[in-house]
């Protein structure tokens, strides 16, 4: 198995506007193994929260910009990533949340880093689009996000 990581800076965001700000699709033939995310928000202290949805979403994000995804190790030939990325949508569009998702309030000026141990990793099926989705609430104002995942194939 091969390791491999992607990383962006958000636009802006915008308070109660829904954002994907990171989605991996994965082809037919393959899943992926979901071991590291993050999302770092660089607001002040007066900065709301914001909701952060992390797991499966039913379709994929159309307007995003095609993202870069670097090997972390060689793995097995260091084959180049199966999975397509995509970062910074420029509109929500369609894609409903599934269930059973992770779902977590951030503060605008901090973060959360999840790196979850080998038992308790999700399990990305083949056909499938992963996502970060940030909302913001209250006072976000001037404040972006760095988010990124690493994962194996």
């Amino acid at each position: 198995m091969t390791t491999y990581s992607t990383c962006t800076v958000t636009a802006t965001l915008v308070s109660g506007t829904a954002y994907s700000a990171l989605e991996i699709k994965t082809p037919a033939t393959t899943g992926f193994t979901l071991r590291k995310w993050w999302v770092e928000f660089n607001g002040g202290s007066t900065t709301g929260t914001a909701l952060v949805q992390i797991g499966l979403f039913n379709s994929a994000v159309t307007t995003n910009t095609a993202g870069t995804v670097q090997k972390v190790d060689w793995g097995i030939g260091g084959l180049a990533s199966q999975c397509t990325v995509g970062i910074n949508a420029t509109a929500e569009g369609s894609g409903t949340f599934n269930a059973g998702g992770e779902q977590h309030y951030i503060p605008g000026n901090s973060s959360l880093d999840i790196w979850d141990p080998d038992a308790y990793c999700w399990q990305i099926p083949a056909s499938s689009f992963w996502r970060i989705r940030i909302t913001p609430a209250g006072t976000f104002s001037s404040v972006t996000a760095i988010v990124g995942a690493t994962w194996t194939e």
